[in-house]
């Protein structure tokens, strides 16, 4: 844009050049000389052009307060800190810091130190987790999830208000009042709305919210969908869409997500980003009902966690670009997934508060930066044995070579 505007401001002096040459000078009503010229020059502006906005975001599983990984930040705090997490995601800071929109599922509440910070089976993560995801750039967090209301109404009370005090988008938590309210993201002047629906909530706090509460939990259900879509394509650009479903541990796709996915297309909802099994699950194109696209990923895995088997350590974080043509037109291209390990140690002569191994040293690593050294010391050996191999299987059995990286063709 600069050089355009450069250059029509050298056309403009030279015309006005043209035009000095031929000034007539002539006597004033007062004895002073007046200029005058004989060419009129013809108004002169610079034409905004349209071009073409391409956005990358990048959107990540889910982001699990294991006892273990909350106890390895406190052995990595120092300098009179409480909790360090930066060790712990270094491996992911510039694949998320590099992208223009990072999405997350938080799988637990932050409801404060008051009420009590701990791992599995209630979660609250301390809230120097958070801080540390938005120190590496992500920017929209999802709250929507089974363990949404472990420390009940007060603690998601408590992660709303939190959530709403820091310079993010959160979706999934709501009030009654602002449910319908749309969450928006502008990025270079490209507005993209972000919904969010569970399935389930667990069940010891399915109860938690009482009739009369101002809070609710936003499940899915085809009627809000419906409605909150055409909310969101009204003021919006584009529409992603993030589903807490699926069945733990199964790499399969359910009926049920599929019926909403199917019906997010036909709602022409952009991208469908699916969470909750804690292994990696299917990435597709759907075709809506009035033939557009939508990018469907059923499961992203795992990000940060310190469960127990192998196919518990792989996750997905996908990538992909919003293009918004000159003329307007909404495409979703270059989807690729760049595999994740959650990785860690275990120490087999002290049981934890589970009475399992205790395990440590919780890091997560791009898998193109993973080794066979490490998978070999990967403490969730002690669970049954694997290979660096096997981990990258679960990739390749799970996710169509189209989304995936050279190096795991």
């Amino acid at each position: 844009m600069k050089q355009r505007i450069t250059a029509a401001l050298i056309c403009f002096c030279i015309l006005f050049s043209f035009c000095a040459c031929d000034q007539i000078e002539q006597p004033s009503d007062t004895g002073t000389i007046a200029v005058t010229t004989e060419a009129t020059l013809a108004p002169f502006t610079v034409q905004a052009v349209s071009e073409e906005v391409r956005i990358r975001v990048a959107a990540a599983g889910d982001n699990i307060p294991h006892d273990s990984v909350i106890e390895t930040a406190r052995t990595d705090a120092t300098g009179g800190s409480e909790y360090n997490f930066s060790e712990i995601y270094a491996g992911i800071a510039d694949i998320i810091g590099g992208a223009d929109i990072a999405f997350v599922n938080q799988e637990s509440p932050v409801g404060g130190a008051e009420l009590g910070i701990s791992g599995y089976p209630n979660f609250n993560a301390p809230r120097e987790m958070v801080e540390e995801l938005i120190e590496i750039g992500f920017d929209v967090f999802n709250i929507a999830n089974n363990h949404m209301l472990d420390k009940g109404e007060k603690g998601y009370g408590n992660t709303i208000e939190y959530f709403n005090s820091l310079p993010v988008t959160m979706i999934g938590g709501y009030t009654k009042s602002d449910y319908d309210e749309i969450r928006i993201v502008e990025e270079q002047g490209v507005k993209i709305a972000f919904l969010s629906y569970t399935t389930l909530v667990n069940a010891g706090h399915k109860n938690d919210l009482s009739a009369s509460s101002r809070y609710i939990v936003p499940y899915a259900d085809t009627a809000d969908i419906t409605r909150q879509v055409g909310l969101a394509k009204a003021q919006a650009d584009a529409v992603i869409v993030s589903f807490h479903w699926g069945t733990e541990n199964e790499f399969g796709v359910t009926a049920e997500q599929q019926k909403y996915a199917k019906l997010c297309a036909d709602l022409g909802v952009d991208v469908v980003l699916g969470h909750h099994s804690h292994v990696v699950g299917g990435v597709e194109y759907l075709t809506g009902e009035s033939g557009n696209k939508t990018l469907v990923a059923y499961s992203l895995g795992n990000l940060c966690s310190t469960m127990l088997y192998a196919k518990n350590m792989v996750g997905e974080i996908l990538s992909f670009d919003i293009v918004k043509s000159a003329d307007g037109v909404i495409t979703i291209e270059n989807a690729q997934v760049d595999p994740v390990v959650s990785h860690y140690k275990t120490d087999t002569s002290k049981k934890d508060n589970q009475n399992l191994h205790v395990r440590y040293a919780s890091r997560v690593y791009l898998m193109r930066n993973y080794t066979e050294a490490l998978a070999n010391e990967h403490g969730s050996q002690n669970w049954g044995a694997f290979t660096f191999a096997d981990l990258k299987k679960y990739i390749t059995d799970n996710t169509s070579s189209e989304f995936l990286p050279m190096y795991m063709q």
